[in-house]
């Protein structure tokens, strides 16, 4: 039973050894390709948004007439989240959802609080402030700039 165990260990610590020797890690500038991606995007769609100092892009459609929400709020919101290629990957119910704004990415909960009650926008979020990490079947939209249409209905 021992020598199982020690052969197993040896193989597992030879194939990682050898494994980490021969597969180099492939550095992606996530940044400059979002930049790219969005300079395009917004050339291709005629817009003119804003861009914060955190690398958002926004535009706002109808600032709102209600309460601002914070960071820390809880809201009630529609949205509809879609690639530059037009690809949706998600989209609330017309009613919208509820969500504490600190439990979303960073780019999204920043862009609600441009808006009062009422309001909408388009945000252009690039994956430092998105989905960041490499794609991959665990994480279909990393190191993807994604693009949501919000209403905030509600500031809860």
């Amino acid at each position: 039973m021992k020598s199982i165990i020690s052969i197993v260990f040896v193989t597992l610590l030879f194939v990682s050894c050898s494994s980490t020797e021969t597969i180099e890690e492939e550095v992606i500038d996530y940044d400059s390709l979002n930049e790219i991606e969005i300079q395009d995007y917004i050339s291709k769609n005629n817009l003119t948004p804003k861009k914060s100092s955190t690398g958002l892009y926004y535009i706002i459609i109808d600032k709102g007439t209600g309460k601002t929400p914070t960071l820390s709020s809880n809201v009630t919101v529609y949205y509809k989240g879609y690639t530059t290629d037009g690809i949706v990957f998600e989209e609330s119910p017309d009613i919208g959802v509820n969500y504490d704004l600190n439990r979303l990415i960073p780019g999204f909960s920043e862009g609600i609080t441009y808006l009062q009650e009422g309001g909408s926008a388009k945000l252009i979020i690039p994956s430092k402030i998105g989905y960041s990490g490499k794609l991959s079947s665990f994480n279909p939209l990393g190191g993807k700039v994604i693009i949501f249409d919000i209403k905030l209905i509600s500031v809860n």
